[in-house]
């Protein structure tokens, strides 16, 4: 009995064994987190991840692109959070807001550049800043000592300057009255105003970091469960066709008389009532005639006359060629005979007319016999 085939199977059976023994024992699980591109409204929306992070702990949070107060009607201890530019804030809104921020609410924004901001609606209405210069700096922003964690995040910026009575109700700040801050929270009635020199340490990916955690927690604090959290990432401009007629009328009036002039130059004019047209006009038979009438008048119609004689016999020679041996009357009677006119008006065609009705007369016997021959 042949037991190799047996022998190869239990070999590749061992190979097979040892293969599947030498992957479990060598394969280690391990999830690997592969960062993505932002998609959706993660994409266009800041704040997305704060919003999110404040939905997950059960605090009603809002990410909007107005202050219409249909949708932000702002209430006592809710929070705004105020990403866009201030310049955009409009005198209206800007009303609204500080009444709001004096009746309990808490306004988180950042001022951007204090010498531009202060002329803006919104801190025209607040009284806060102070337009003094400040320097440029950067703080590093830590854990809480007791968890031991060396994780940091920092904030940089143009340090702003609060007015005297501001900077007196300052309850929470990163920097001084001298220098400049770059966080401060004050006090405004019974309400409160926190500005920060930017607000990135509330944005996008700058969440996953737990001292910006933890400093966002911080930020939000006054309202914290007390209110809505309104998350203004952008403001909304005005519809297209307000922004049109607001900046673009220079445009539309040349436009207009464009289109203006255009349809004058295309329409039909008006005025005075023009002759029609002489209908059926034989302009060759005119142009003929009036060379006529002008050789007729150089010598007396003579070249006319002997064109017309000769036109005459050169026809006749072609379609009788006998007429060429005949001459003078032989020739007018044969004419004659053709024709069915009498051989002296045929006489008197031949002969260089006196004046222009014998002209006439000539020129119509000719053509009466160039008709016939």
């Amino acid at each position: 009995m042949n037991r190799k085939p047996l022998y190869v199977i239990l070999l590749v059976l061992a190979v097979l064994l040892l293969l599947v023994g030498g992957f479990f024992a060598l394969f280690e699980h391990k999830d690997v987190s592969e960062p993505a591109a932002a998609t959706g409204e993660a994409r266009f929306n800041r704040f997305f991840a704060l919003e999110q992070t404040l939905d997950r702990l059960n605090l009603p949070a809002t990410s909007l692109t107005t202050l219409d107060p249909q949708r932000v009607p702002l209430h006592p201890g809710d929070t705004l959070v105020l990403g866009d530019d201030v310049a955009r804030v409009d005198v209206d809104d800007a009303t609204r807001i500080a009444a709001w921020v004096r009746g309990g609410g808490h306004l988180l924004l950042s001022p951007g550049l204090p010498d531009l901001a202060v002329h803006t609606p919104l801190f025209e209405a607040l009284g806060l800043l102070d337009p003094r210069p400040a320097k440029y700096a950067c703080s590093a922003i830590h854990m809480d000592e007791i968890t031991n964690d060396k994780d940091t995040t920092r904030l940089c910026g143009t340090r702003f300057r609060l007015k005297p009575a501001a900077s007196a109700a300052v309850d929470a700040a990163i920097g001084d009255a001298q220098g400049g801050y770059l966080f401060a929270r004050t006090r405004v009635a019974r309400g409160s105003v926190s500005l920060l020199v930017n607000l990135d340490t509330l944005s996008r990916n700058a969440l996953k970091h737990p001292a910006a955690q933890q400093f966002g927690w911080r930020l939000l604090a006054p309202n914290m469960g007390n209110g809505r959290v309104y998350l203004v990432y952008a403001l909304d401009g005005i519809s297209f066709l307000k922004m049109l007629l607001r900046d673009g009328w220079p445009a539309l009036l040349a436009l207009t008389l464009l289109l203006a002039g255009w349809m004058a130059s295309s329409s039909a004019r008006l005025g005075p009532l023009m002759p029609a047209p002489v209908l059926h006009r034989r302009a060759l038979l005119e142009h003929v005639q009036a060379a006529g009438e002008f050789l007729y008048r150089r010598d007396g119609g003579r070249s006319l006359h002997n064109l017309a004689c000769h036109t005459v016999l050169a026809r006749l020679r072609r379609r009788d060629p006998a007429c060429a041996m005949f001459n003078g009357d032989a020739l007018y009677a044969r004419l004659a005979e053709r024709s069915d006119l009498d051989a002296l008006q045929i006489a008197q065609a031949f002969q260089s007319p006196a004046n222009a009705p014998a002209f006439r007369a000539s020129i119509i016997t000719l053509a009466r016999l160039r008709s016939h021959s």
